[in-house]
């Protein structure tokens, strides 16, 4: 193998997920130019692959009730009420609720031009995903593993879903040094998934209530942000 093909594998292994990240949401070339229609082109992938699961996921949950894995997953994860981690959960459950994401989408209203652009876009992301996500409760009809209250998917989780995909669409948009971006996308990735640990953590839901959450709310988000990128000039705001 000569250097140029030594140099080319180097870099291919070295890929972090920050780099997938970025490829993902501003659909760079290895130069880190702009590569256009390839954004949307990614967001609508990523769009039909989520809710293509998440459609499969639900009439499996409509089969099958509890699928295999929920009572395996749901048993590793719950702890004692008053332990550290019990208490954590509480916490980060207000991820997935009004009270959190009102305020922290007000405030990416504030700080970002390319979320202001279309802001009606992303309100209407958030009611239409919540739309869906009540109207599959009552399709599905799967209770959740405490109460007879319908549980897939989850509600909190499809939330947090939604505005972590907001974040990591529209940070890309914005002209911010590459570490700022990306410290603030993995941050809303985190919450969402930490929100879909406690909801399982405090009896709410099924691991695949939450999986579906995370899914509807993903390809939510990401219909948004395909129909966005076809819109707005360039690579970025």
């Amino acid at each position: 193998m000569n250097r140029l093909g030594s140099a080319r594998l180097h870099r291919r292994r070295r890929a972090s997920p920050d780099d997938v990240i970025d490829h993902l949401a501003v659909g760079r070339s290895g130069r880190g130019h702009p590569v256009g229609d390839d954004v949307a082109t990614r967001w609508r992938l990523v769009c039909l692959l989520a809710l293509g699961a998440f459609v499969v996921l639900g009439i499996a949950a409509f089969a099958a009730g509890t699928l295999p894995g929920d009572l395996t997953v749901r048993r590793e994860l719950l702890t004692e009420d008053r332990s550290p981690l019990h208490v954590l959960a509480r916490a980060v459950n207000y991820g997935g609720r009004w009270q959190v994401l009102l305020p922290a989408s007000l405030l990416l209203y504030g700080v970002s031009a390319a979320a202001r652009r279309h802001w009606w876009l992303w309100v209407g992301v958030f009611i239409g995903s919540a739309g869906i996500e009540h109207a599959f409760k009552f399709l599905v009809g799967r209770p959740r593993p405490s109460g007879s209250s319908l549980g897939f998917p989850s509600g909190h989780t499809t939330a947090a879903a939604v505005f972590a995909v907001m974040v990591v669409y529209l940070m890309s948009r914005e002209r911010l040094r590459p570490a700022a971006r990306r410290a603030i996308q993995l941050a809303a990735i985190a919450m969402m998934l930490l929100v879909g640990w406690a909801r399982v953590v405090l009896h709410a839901h099924w691991p695949t209530d939450v999986l579906g959450g995370l899914l509807l709310g993903t390809g939510c988000a990401a219909a948004a942000a395909w129909w966005d990128a076809t819109r707005s000039p360039g690579g970025r705001a």
